[in-house]
């Protein structure tokens, strides 16, 4: 008579490749999860994932026959969710609420100007913040280094091809993002872009992960308050981020001759009551 241990082996045993897959794959992804990518993965136990993910030792190592061939297909993994979780919602969010706040400053073009200055200094310092403690993107950044070491060659252009993929959308949408903001706000691309916002969008991120890495080394330089110009307030306090994104915006934009302040102030109120 089969015990319960047995049953338990039976059951497991039912369980095809691709789920025992990715049963361990998603413990593992968990535990990076939590603890952060490191060179290695030294805090990966390959039998600790067997038994959490509650399947057998012989079917998982059908699938990996080491634990460096395990580690190749989970960088692989962690690539494909890195890269795609590298948009942060909350500054998009505080990019709306600063203009709903300030909406009184928009019939003008000098308040228009006051009110992007505002959202350069605050949303991108809080952007900043976020991608850089976000394990997400700590992970990017181990992967994207990961590249330029020993990394076995199937695997590095799985990698590369998971990263480069998540990375073209994110910057399509973040693209998109600039481009409805700046001509809400009667600015536009400079005729040299050819009306492609992505440049200006992959060079604000660089910013952010430039200095993310830069921190490390420096940090009093790169977490300190410079004087700037005055936005919706008189005498602001400037990071090292937003002033780089400024440089890039002046380099970038300039301001639209067609812009319809009707149009932009009916959009406006939609956004008001939508948030409402």
């Amino acid at each position: 008579m089969s015990g319960y241990g047995d049953h338990e082996v039976q059951r497991r045993t039912r369980l095809r490749a691709p789920e025992v897959r990715q049963r361990v794959l998603d413990v593992a992804l968990d535990r990076v999860g939590s603890l952060g990518m490191t060179v290695g993965f030294e805090h990966i136990m390959m039998d600790d994932l067997i038994r959490e993910a509650d399947v057998s030792r012989s079917s998982t190592y059908r699938l990996w026959d080491s634990k460096e061939a395990f580690v190749a297909d989970l960088m692989v993994e962690i690539a494909r969710k890195a890269a795609t979780s590298l948009v942060d919602e909350s500054t998009m969010e505080i990019c709306v609420r600063i203009l709903l706040e300030n909406v009184e400053l928009v019939a003008t073009a000098d308040g228009r100007h006051r009110i992007v200055l505002e959202t350069i200094r605050v949303a991108l310092q809080h952007n900043y913040a976020s991608v850089v403690s976000s394990v997400e993107w700590q992970s990017y950044v181990s992967l994207t280094a990961a590249l330029l070491g020993r990394v076995d060659n199937a695997a590095r252009e799985e990698i590369t091809d998971a990263l480069r993929s998540g990375s073209d959308a994110f910057v399509e949408q973040m693209a998109a993002f600039h481009k409805w903001f700046a001509e809400l706000l009667g600015f536009r691309i400079r005729p040299e872009w050819a009306g492609d916002y992505r440049p200006y969008a992959a060079l604000v991120s660089a910013i952010v992960e430039g200095l993310g890495i830069r921190q490390i080394a420096n940090p009093a330089i790169v977490l300190a308050t410079y004087r700037g110009p005055a936005t919706v307030r008189p005498d602001p306090e400037w990071t090292l981020a937003s002033t780089g994104l400024l440089a890039v915006f002046e380099r970038f934009m300039e301001t639209d001759p067609d812009f319809d302040l009707a149009v932009a102030l009916a959009e406006i109120d939609a956004l008001r009551d939508s948030a409402a």
